[in-house]
């Protein structure tokens, strides 16, 4: 698209489609396929093709050295206005909301949609397959294995809603004590 620079060292692959003012940082690769391997009945990986591709609509940043892989049958998209951070990793068939943020070290699980005006935190981890609600906020270094609601922040691994976070926090500080 018009107004988008991508920086040196970056590697798109085919059925990569980027919108107009776009900013792709060094040593991103984006569509590549994901890990798609399941065992056979021998035992031994097969992959899985990956047929989809990458969908950046506009005013999309991302940072350097991110990984976007291509989805496997459908597309993984980066909605209009979302910022990926540096050292990002996205998966397969991921949807990542219109004006949503993914920042630094995290990573995110295959067919997982996040969606418009979320913030997944520094080194955050979901899971395959979970949605992140509408304003919804995913603390540092959270692991995520469910779903997340609308307008909810949630923290600390396994991720549990932020005020059950801090009251077993606050538990364990005690029996410290």
């Amino acid at each position: 698209g018009q107004n988008t620079i991508i920086h040196g060292n970056c590697v798109l692959y085919d059925n990569v489609t980027v919108g107009s003012n776009v900013t792709i940082h060094a040593g991103t690769v984006i569509g590549a396929d994901g890990f798609g391997y399941s065992r056979n009945e021998t035992g031994e990986f097969e992959l899985f093709p990956h047929i989809g591709g990458v969908i950046i609509e506009d005013h999309v940043d991302i940072g350097s050295n991110t990984s976007i892989d291509r989805g496997s049958l459908d597309n993984t998209i980066i909605r209009e206005g979302a910022k990926i951070d540096n050292l990002v990793h996205i998966a397969h068939n991921v949807v990542v909301g219109k004006h949503s943020a993914v920042i630094a070290n995290a990573m995110i699980g295959g067919s997982v949609n996040i969606s418009d005006h979320s913030w997944v935190a520094p080194s955050a981890a979901v899971m395959n397959q979970l949605t992140i609600g509408k304003n919804a906020t995913i603390g540092l270094g959270a692991v995520l294995t469910k779903n997340v609601p609308d307008n909810e922040v949630w923290a600390g691994s396994p991720a549990r809603p932020l005020k059950q976070f801090i009251e077993i926090q606050n538990k364990l500080k005690q029996s410290l004590e």
